[in-house]
């Protein structure tokens, strides 16, 4: 295998997998919004129509908007909708600007990355507690899984910009310090 076929594999292996994901954060992120829209729509009709109100509503919606804000998060990063200053690279050159945008990805994943190992951690003394929701009684780790899940869908995210940035006119939209 040349080195050129493997460059084309390794390309194609990539594009997958990002695709892959893709569709997954876009399933999920869209599901939990449907589950969280269609409990509260419920609710309210029960609460409107036979004056009974789901004890449980509340706290399930608030569950899904957690997880959906996590997995979002990673879709956010991928797209560069984070908060980001790009101060000094509009005032850069397209080249140093690009490099800033790199930095700016590296250290975000880095974070990213770090609040991941932290998530893990916190989730695991949430399990060894044994802790549960007060009205669904769902062991509390599972709400605090979002943490490491989201954080590492947006390392791999910010990864990804940081070596795909190039010396186009694309990639110069892009380009700003991520403060996620």
């Amino acid at each position: 295998m040349t080195k050129t076929d493997s460059t084309s594999h390794t390309r194609a292996l990539y594009r997958r997998v990002d695709g892959a994901v893709t569709r997954i954060e876009r399933l999920l992120a869209g599901g939990l919004l449907l589950l969280a829209v269609a409990i509260i729509l419920v609710d309210i009709l029960l609460r409107a129509t036979i004056a009974y109100a789901l004890p449980w509503a509340g706290e399930a919606t608030r569950y899904a908007i957690i997880w959906l804000v996590f997995i979002a998060s990673g879709i956010g990063a991928r797209h560069g909708a984070h908060i980001s200053i790009d101060f000094l690279a509009e005032m850069a050159s397209r080249k140093v600007a690009i490099q800033i945008a790199r930095t700016g990805a590296v250290i975000s994943a880095g974070t990213c990355i770090l609040l991941t190992v932290f998530g893990v951690q916190l989730t695991t003394q949430m399990r060894a507690f044994g802790q549960t929701s007060p009205s669904l009684e769902w062991p509390m780790w599972i709400i605090y899984l979002s943490v490491p899940i989201g954080a590492a869908l947006m390392a791999l995210r910010f990864t990804q910009s940081a070596f795909e940035l190039s010396d186009t006119e694309e990639a110069r939209s892009k380009v700003a310090l991520s403060a996620a």
